[in-house]
Formats: C-alpha cells, structure tokens, sequence
C-alpha cells in the first residue's frame, strides 16, 4: 500500500510551474473571477440547517407517525440502549437524498387521497385498489419509471410505518399499462458524452492565468478519465453540508504513472472508493492537469481537492460553478448543454472505444453490471470494434 505523502505536490512540479508561466505570458484572455466572499470558509458550518419536508422535525417522513395509526406492540421488549440502535440503524437503512424523495412522494401521496376523499382507514395500510389508483393518476403524464419509483417510496413508508404492504397483481399490470401508455415526450433523451474534443475545446478557452480557471480544467480531467459522478467530486453550493465527504488534497497518492484519488463517500458505497487516473499523453492529461491546479492554488492538504485561491481566500469548487463555466465556453462552440454525468458516460465511452477491455472499464469506473450497460454511447462504434471478425477469434 502506497503511503499518501504529507504534501501531495511531487518535485517535478516545479517543470509543471515553468509551463504554467509559459501558458500565463502566451494567453492574455483574463477571465473575471467569481467575488470571494470572506464570510464563507473551506469548510463551512451552516447555522441552519435546509428545511425539507425530510427533516421538518427530528425524524425523517417515512418515520413520522401516521394519524390515527394504531402501531402493534414489539413482540419482546429491549433494553432503551438497544431500542436507541435498532432506531439508528432502521433510519439509516435508506441514503439520505432517498429519504428526502420518498418524503416528498408520502405528502404528494396524502395530498391525492384528500384530493380523491380516500377514507383514512384506505390509507395505511394503502388498499391495492388505492395504490393502483395512484399509480394510474400517472398514465399519459408521467414515465412509467416515474409511477414505480412513487410506489417504491410508499412501499418504503409502509415498512417504516410496520404496516402491511398490500400490492399485488392488479397494481403491477397497472404500473404495465402506466409505462406502455407513457408519452414520448416523458422519457428524457439520452444525456450526450462528453468527448475528448470538447476537453481540447475546453482547455483553449479557459485562461489559465484564472486560478478558477485552473481549477476547472482539472476536475473536468479528472472527472472523464476518472469516469466519475460529479457529485462525488464537487459540493452543490459552498455551505454543502456534505463537503466534508468531498475528496481533499489529502485524499491522493501519487506513484510513477498513476494517480489514486480516495473518494470518502460515493453514491453506491458509504466508506468510498478509489478512482485511479493513468497519465494520457495528451494535452488533456488528469495528472498533469491536477499538478497545474496544485502549482496554481498551493493550499494545504485538508482543504478540498478542486479548491482555489479567490482574492484573499480559498474556495471550493462548486459544482454550479464549474458547469456554468464549462457550458459557457462549450455554448459558444455550438454545443448543447451538458449535465455533470456526461462527464462519467465520456469517459466510460472513450476508453472502450480506445479498445480497454470492457470488464476493466467497468471496474475501473465503479459500475454495477446494469448501470453500465444502460449508460453505453456511440454503440454503433462500439459494436463493429468487439464483434467485428468474431469467427476468426475462434479458430
């Protein structure tokens, strides 16, 4: 196991600083940086706390008593200490963002049943004949994805509420009729990738005499070689109460021609993972892009990986600020908008086209086996590259 050092910035960057100089005194194009407010730190506390429908009170929706429900007694009981970490761990068993959602789809659910006069004993545990109801109110509206992330949510308040799930065969042909009766216009197109000439556009736009700009450049790298999610690596907004399961400068170790880099959280593992950038001979090198940044805004180790000196302080990139900074430059090249993920389908996308065997692309980007294949692009690149001459592979 490779030891992180105590201050990631290896001495060749010092050849790193002199081409940073080169590129300061051949591109004048000065960039306005966003206003440094000396108010906000690295690492924020918000005084308050978001107000959402998850968190109105001390315990999340689901768990929020029903009215009027009558709870059967705990078959045995337990010591307070133990009752304490049973509750801990039963409310922790959904991730927080999922929480917030199925809250949001229980009120919407309640509103529907005042809406429809459902008599409250209909309600929890919700007749089939109401749950189908409920999911028809979506036909002709909504994807039929939509109606079956509702139900799955209502179904997660049941359980939270130790209430009987009574769905059955007539709520599962309506969620069927739900989906094939869905418009066209419900499904969301295929995000686009990004591509390695939209890094290349990227770079000649960006003034890498702009410590943001620096800054940019290399989580736009990092985040396509690293087919990472955008939100593992970038907190919303400044006060992101999650900032703190961003990677810092603190969480890489460099070894001859790789960069590992330690996300703490990621969507789909709780203690993190590793992402491991190889260095591209190229000019959209993840590397050599981060060890600019690092030459650019010199800070130490704790504070967030992508941060940049602004005026007299540091902050976080935020991942509003980055996309408007990359879409605006990609605007003016003709290019559509772009969400975060098409960094992550990009890169994904680039490196089986370059021909890394498919199960190292999938490992190397986190992927679970469905996600991977839902998010393929340019498949009919893809295909003639894998299949092309499969009999001669036989012989």
């Amino acid at each position: 196991m490779t030891h992180t050092p105590r201050h990631p910035i290896p001495q060749s960057l010092h050849e790193t600083s002199a081409l940073i100089q080169l590129i300061q005194a051949t591109d004048r194009r000065r960039t306005p940086q966003p206003t440094a407010r000396p108010s906000h730190k690295l690492h924020p506390k918000p005084k308050h706390p978001h107000r959402t429908p998850s968190n109105l009170t001390a315990s999340p929706r689901l768990f929020r008593p029903h009215l009027g429900l009558t709870v059967s007694p705990e078959p045995h009981t337990i010591s307070p200490t133990l009752r304490a970490q049973l509750n801990l761990a039963f409310q922790n068993g959904w991730g927080r963002k999922t929480l917030t959602n199925y809250g949001y789809t229980v009120d919407r659910f309640l509103a529907f049943c005042d809406a429809e006069k459902v008599p409250q004993n209909l309600r929890l545990p919700t007749h089939e004949f109401i749950l189908s109801a409920f999911a028809a109110s979506h036909t002709g509206i909504h994807a039929g994805s939509t109606a079956r992330n509702d139900i799955a949510a209502l179904k997660a308040w049941h359980v939270a509420q130790q209430q009987p799930w009574l769905g059955g065969p007539r709520l599962h042909y309506v969620l069927s009729g739900v989906e094939s009766l869905s418009p066209q216009t419900a499904s969301r197109p295929p995000r686009p990738p990004i591509t390695p000439d939209m890094l290349l556009s990227l770079r000649r736009g960006l003034d890498f005499a702009s410590h943001f700009d620096v800054a940019v450049f290399a989580a736009a790298c990092v985040a396509f070689w690293g087919q990472c999610r955008l939100g593992e690596l970038l907190p919303d907004s400044r006060s992101d109460k999650t900032l703190n399961e961003k990677p810092s400068r603190a969480n890489i170790s460099f070894h001859r021609d790789t960069l590992t880099i330690r996300l703490p959280r990621t969507k789909t593992q709780k203690h993190g993972e590793d992402v491991v950038l190889v260095s591209q001979r190229s000019e959209i090198d993840p590397i050599l892009a981060l060890r600019m940044h690092f030459v650019a805004n010199p800070i130490l180790p704790p504070a967030h990986l992508f941060a940049y000196q602004c005026g007299s302080s540091y902050q976080p990139l935020t991942r509003r600020a980055f996309l408007n900074r990359c879409n605006d430059i990609w605007g003016k090249e003709g290019y559509p908008k772009l969400s975060g993920h098409s960094f992550r389908i990009g890169g994904t996308t680039e490196l089986l086209l370059s021909g890394v065997p498919i199960d190292l692309v999938k490992k190397a980007g986190r992927w679970s086996s469905d996600a991977f294949l839902k998010y393929w692009r340019s498949l009919q690149d893809l295909v003639p590259r894998y299949i092309r001459n499969v009999h001669k592979r036989k012989r």
